[in-house]
């Protein structure tokens, strides 16, 4: 979904991950184009291709929809030249575009701090089976 991204780390993804790689861009050599919406969010994008591949449920962790204690990922800053989570204000309207075409999709967010509004519960719940499927 970032072009700058894998032409920095696609060597030492290829190395490091045996399965298949896709993206939604074309002339990537090794990697599988497939059209998927990725809403302009990578995050967004896993979710539309976790569907696209046949998920009826999916959990998510760690999908903040915000700055967290002022950092835009779980990791540090990108080198400069690759995106740093991009503009935070469009997220939110990223993802409820995200539930409105994935309507049959149950999407739990298992997130410790969200500004996103899908179904909260926690992790502890989803995997002890206490959640309402």
């Amino acid at each position: 979904m970032d072009v700058a991204w894998w032409k920095q780390y696609k060597e030492e993804a290829q190395a490091s991950f045996k399965g298949k790689m896709i993206a939604p861009l074309t002339n990537i050599k090794g990697v599988e184009y497939w059209r998927f919406n990725h809403y302009k969010n990578s995050g967004a994008g896993a979710i539309s291709l976790a569907v696209r591949l046949g998920a009826k449920k999916v959990i998510l962790l760690g999908y903040d929809g915000q700055k967290t204690n002022g950092k835009a990922h779980w990791h540090e800053d990108h080198p400069r030249g690759l995106g740093n989570a991009g503009p935070v204000d469009k997220w939110v309207s990223q993802f409820k575009q995200l539930e409105q075409d994935f309507k049959e999709v149950e999407i739990i967010n298992c997130s410790r701090e969200t500004a996103l509004l899908f179904k909260r519960q926690s992790l502890d719940e989803v995997i002890h089976g206490s959640c309402n499927s």
